[in-house]
């Protein structure tokens, strides 16, 4: 079994999933990492630990750290720079993550859903890109292949916007419905590994102190998907 996390910068793979590809690595399943950029226009950490000029180096540095955490056994680096996925034609994007997972060969696919997590510009093309090489991708293999988007609940959204600590830099977070999500899983056991991974982002430091701060959620040690799409293989 083989999966392959499709997302835009270092640290999206712990924010987002972290707990579940712990949980699947440590299953025997062979996960590996599509990431589009290097995030050079990400936080310099607070206080900085680095400069502008520096932190595609860092940043790349914190998540080969993250990575071998949870278990994932190789990174894909598409060479984007970071905020300029919006301006690439979608065919473009979707082609170089497609050679990939036609190279990879893997189950199970996941990426970012319609909202980005954070509705990041960056993180919504990526999303689009993997959904669209997917498409193709699922015509072109023989065996059985499913594609995830990575979702918040709008019940969590809800909570996040009374506490004040949700995340609408770039604007306002609907959530998906709750009824909408086909797949929930329970990371109690791996919620450490995740943990773990997000602080070795230390630039990240003040969006992994934020999610921190819902530590009191039940959904704290839940990670929500829906399964947008899969072939008639069976």
């Amino acid at each position: 079994m083989k999966a392959v996390f499709i997302f835009a910068h270092p640290d999206d793979e712990s924010f987002s999933s972290g707990g579940t590809i712990a949980k699947l690595t440590q299953k025997g399943v062979v996960v590996k990492l599509i990431t589009a950029t290097k995030g050079e226009e990400g936080q310099l950490g607070e206080p900085p630990i680095t400069t502008r000029e520096n932190i595609a180096e860092i940043r790349e540095k914190e998540l080969n750290t993250a990575t071998k955490i949870l278990g994932i056994s190789k990174i894909y680096f598409l060479g984007l720079k970071d905020g300029s996925l919006p301006k690439i034609p979608l065919k473009n994007l979707s082609d170089k993550v497609l050679k990939i997972l036609v190279a990879e060969k893997p189950n199970i696919i996941v990426t970012f859903g319609k909202e980005g997590a954070s509705r990041h510009p960056d993180h919504i093309k990526i999303g689009k890109a993997g959904t669209h090489a997917f498409r193709k991708y699922m015509n072109l293999i023989n065996k059985k292949v499913k594609l995830y988007h990575v979702v918040s609940p709008r019940s969590l959204v809800k909570k996040l916007k009374k506490m004040g600590i949700v995340y609408n830099a770039f604007g306002e977070i609907k959530g998906t419905p709750d009824s909408k999500i086909t797949t929930i899983l329970d990371i109690s056991e791996t919620i450490d590994k995740k943990i773990k991974a997000l602080k070795s982002h230390k630039t990240q430091r003040k969006d992994v102190e934020r999610f921190l701060k819902r530590s009191d959620f039940k959904e704290y040690r839940y990670e929500f998907f829906q399964l947008v799409m899969e072939n008639s293989i069976i």
